[in-house]
């Protein structure tokens, strides 16, 4: 694994065909964000699987895991997920998957992390869950004594069902500890699939109370506990991934033509090109690109800032690229300018980030 991941360039890499992440002759349901395919790699990775080689086998290239780009369709992830499961020889795969999806790696999860408090941050996930995944609905109902969180899937999952679930279990269980600063020991969940046979429940490793054949994916916790103030509660940072999230919806209205900026700006982010350059490149004027982002409530620097801050991370976990070689690959000609956009971003340097990031996939 070490080939690919010293001093690849990543988002213009050469190695496998862009893919359009679609099958031909099959209907495409748009069903993942990108950061959820990650957390899979991540997982692979950490196992000693050659992710690259499970990518390919679904159609799959490094460049469809930007945040830039749309979400999976189901048919391509189904691929992925078998594949994944084979390679690894792991069943609980899902489960590790879902473990590895730090709530920083998307606004949504930033926005919850840093709510006021834990019943803020799972209100906040229910309504914008959809877009880590499109097609589950989640609801929270609070009674006098529980707080009970159900995820409902709006399509069938057919052989992922269980992979998705646990995978879900685990990011929830992983969002509540960076909540409450603790394992969430009151947790009870409800899973919709039969016990394992034998006396090994990965579950358990993650949730004390479980009970099996639900009717639907569900959370129980003491309505107490959602007045529990977050330990990483931050006004100004909640607002700023709440605004992202807002943004995000939007583009879901204008996935096309945003899709489509976002991935040429990629292929050129090296470059750092200025507006009306990218415009010409697209056909258009600036000032056209400029008022349909506008529509879709976005700003060219908005992307560019979007794709930078998603490829830095990337790049300090998946490859030994140096910091000035990091800042050159995203447009940064100082790269003490990107050290401190980067500080503004994540609140911490850089370096700290690659330590981090490096120590979750050990």
């Amino acid at each position: 694994m070490a080939s690919e991941r010293r001093g690849v360039d990543w988002t213009r890499s050469n190695l496998y065909p862009r893919s359009t992440v679609t099958v031909q002759g099959e209907v495409a349901i748009p069903f993942a964000h990108p950061v959820y395919i990650r957390s899979i790699v991540d997982c692979l990775n950490s196992r000693g699987v050659r992710p690259s080689d499970v990518l390919a086998s679904a159609g799959l290239a490094w460049q469809d895991l930007s945040d830039g780009q749309r979400m999976v369709d189901f048919s391509v992830f189904r691929r992925f997920v078998t594949h994944a499961i084979q390679t690894s020889g792991e069943p609980a795969l899902g489960l590790m998957a879902g473990s590895m999806l730090q709530p920083y790696h998307s606004p949504v999860g930033i926005a919850a992390v840093t709510s006021d408090t834990l019943g803020q941050g799972l209100q906040f996930l229910s309504r914008h869950a959809r877009l880590i995944f499109r097609s589950m609905d989640i609801k929270i109902e609070n009674g006098p004594r529980w707080s009970t969180l159900r995820v409902k899937p709006m399509r069938p999952l057919c052989e992922t069902h269980v992979f998705v679930m646990q995978s879900i279990l685990g990011a929830y269980c992983r969002l509540l500890e960076a909540i409450l600063g603790r394992p969430a020991d009151e947790l009870t969940a409800g899973l919709p699939y039969p016990r394992p046979t034998g006396n090994d429940i990965p579950c358990l490793r993650y949730v004390r109370r479980v009970e099996f054949d639900q009717e639907h994916l569900s959370f129980q916790l003491p309505v107490e506990l959602l007045r529990v103030r977050s330990t990483a509660a931050d006004a100004d940072a909640f607002h700023e991934a709440a605004q992202a999230c807002r943004k995000m919806e939007s583009e879901l209205g204008h996935g096309d033509f945003v899709a489509r900026v976002r991935g040429a700006l990629l292929e050129r982010l090296t470059a750092n090109p200025e507006i009306g350059e990218l415009a010409t490149d697209l056909g258009i004027s600036g000032r056209t690109l400029a008022r349909r982002l506008a529509e879709a409530g976005l700003s060219y620097s908005d992307i560019k800032d979007d794709l930078r801050k998603t490829h830095a991370a990337w790049y300090l976990q998946h490859t030994e690229l140096s910091m000035e070689a990091i800042a050159s690959q995203l447009g940064y000609n100082d790269p003490t300018n990107f050290s401190r956009k980067f500080k503004c971003w994540y609140r911490v340097p850089p370096s700290k980030m690659r330590q981090t990031l490096r120590g979750g996939l050990h």
